[in-house]
């Protein structure tokens, strides 16, 4: 078998400046001298051992000149070079100026720490010490980690006059709505940019920059990280725009809070007591934190069964003969029966504390529909009687007489017509004939009127300009009484009466 010896050579040139390399040359055939594994400059000797044990040691042996961010793990197994990646960043002397102060730190004193274990192995993976190749190749990535808590509290110790706290928004509820009170900037150093400077000369500390110095790997000095930190204005951790999103949320969500009964709304809690329901803080790193005071709201459910708990009541209307309703006499209301109200106070903390909007909690029960009682109203004029009739049917059955009045009806030449009508429109009071709006007589040529009667109360026409209304310029009723214009003529109290009774739509039947 041919001996082979693996002999680095220098390359002098004549920049005598320029610095040191290690060239790898080709084996030279038909040498008998004993292996040997010469490092180079700056690298310790390793006594060359057989192939196979070679090839053993080299798959447990990180390569030599193989470092991470700056600490040298060449010719270590991983628990080595784990404790000299940690040793290294913990040690690492890191100075950082700011304006005419200069201040030097540790590592550990910046929070600086890296998965030492992970990038011992991820070394090993990457520059095995078997892979002649691999010798010398520098840096292996590795993630640096910084603890943004302390590092702020290392730089804020130092550099107290380079901090100005910020303010953190705030939210509270006011006149009836959640408002805002603005974020104020601080300033202080810029962290990330530290800390991104940092890394980037970590990463700049190879090995071989090391070893061309001279100096022996595992025990080369950390070579020192000086940064210029750079005091920019400092957000608050709750900014003013996080405050407005969440007051929006806030006001929507305390704003539409009800409660339900089998579909029917039942109860809406208004938005002031559903915000009085809420703890609503920041705290100093910026967490927004929304509390419910279970104890008010279950007061408040509790309450709930006889505040909505209520019997029927019937509805009472009056009706035209098509079955119209043309007037509320009673608003109908069902009733409800609430029979439980459990986990209602759990459920409603829940949707508010979530922020969510139109919070509608239904509760368990009944509810009991309500009747309704249908009038069907209208009236007979008996002109031969000289009187008027006024009768109501109830939901449908037969009609009852309710009132009648003595009347006067029109005179000769303008006859109250015969027939069957129904009522189209009332007044509580009018100027009949040719009337100003004073209500004094103006002749119309374009009209047959020839009288002005001003303030008529109560009209409530059923044929043309025919109606019922009161009189006050004469008192003459009852059979035989004609001294209208066609009207149906009744005493001011009797034409208020009807006014009410009937309604846009009763039937009003004129007979001889």
């Amino acid at each position: 078998m041919t001996d082979l010896v693996t002999e680095p050579t220098r390359t002098d040139s004549a920049d005598s400046t320029s610095e040191p390399h290690v060239q790898w040359v080709a084996p030279q055939p038909k040498k008998r001298s004993a292996k040997k594994l010469w490092l180079g400059i700056g690298i310790p000797t390793v006594a060359v051992v057989a192939v196979g044990a070679l090839a053993f040691v080299g798959t447990t042996f990180i390569a030599p000149g193989t470092t991470v961010f700056g600490a040298e793990v060449g010719v270590q197994r991983v628990s080595g070079a784990q404790q000299s990646i940690a040793a290294h960043i913990a040690e690492m002397p890191i100075t950082v100026s700011v304006d005419d102060t200069t201040e030097t730190f540790s590592g550990a004193d910046l929070g600086l720490t890296v998965d030492a274990e992970q990038s011992a192995q991820q070394a090993l993976d990457a520059a095995p010490l078997w892979q002649i190749g691999t010798w010398g190749s520098g840096d292996v990535d590795a993630d640096l980690t910084v603890d943004a808590a302390a590092i702020r509290e290392s730089l804020v110790s130092a550099f107290p006059d380079s901090y100005t706290d910020p303010v953190n928004a705030s939210i509270a509820y006011v006149d009836g709505a959640y408002a805002v009170t603005p974020a104020e900037a601080g300033r202080g150093i810029d962290i990330d940019a530290l800390a991104d400077e940092i890394g980037s000369q970590l990463a700049a500390e190879q090995g071989v920059q090391a070893i061309a110095s001279g100096a022996t790997p595992l025990a080369a000095a950390a070579s020192a990280i000086s940064v210029d930190a750079i005091v920019t204005e400092q957000d608050a951790p709750f900014t003013t725009a996080e405050a407005e999103d969440a007051a929006t949320k806030l006001n929507a969500a305390v704003g539409g809070v009800s409660f339900t009964l089998d579909g029917d709304v039942v109860d809406e809690v208004p938005a002031e007591t559903a915000a009085e329901w809420l703890d609503v803080t920041v705290s100093d790193a910026g967490e927004l934190d929304i509390a419910a005071k279970t104890s008010s709201i279950r007061a408040y459910v509790d309450e709930l069964p006889s505040k909505v708990g209520q019997e029927p009541v019937d509805s009472d209307v009056v009706v035209d003969a098509a079955g119209v309703v043309s007037k509320v006499l009673t608003e109908g209301q069902d009733g409800y029966r609430v029979t439980s109200t459990d986990g209602a106070d759990v459920q409603i903390a829940e949707q508010l504390t979530s922020l969510a909007s139109g919070a509608e909690i239904a509760l368990e029960g009944e509810k009991v529909a309500h009747e309704t009682t249908e009038r069907l109203r209208s009236s007979v004029v008996m002109k031969s009687e000289g009187r008027a009739y006024f009768y109501e049917s109830v939901n449908g059955g037969e009609k009852q007489l309710v009132n009648s009045f003595p009347m006067a009806i029109g005179k000769p030449g303008y006859d109250t017509q015969v027939g069957d009508f129904t009522v189209y429109g009332q007044l509580t009071i009018q100027h009949m004939g040719d009337c100003d709006a004073q209500g004094n007589y103006v002749p119309d040529p374009d009209t047959s009127f020839d009288y002005c009667t001003a303030n008529v109360p109560h009209p409530t026409y059923f044929n043309g300009d025919q109606g019922f209304h009161g009189t006050y310029w004469h008192n003459n009723f009852g059979p035989g009484a004609r001294m209208s214009h066609g009207c149906v003529n009744l005493t001011e109290s009797a034409a208020a009466w009807v006014y009410s009774f009937l309604q846009i739509g009763s039937p009003v039947s004129v007979r001889a």
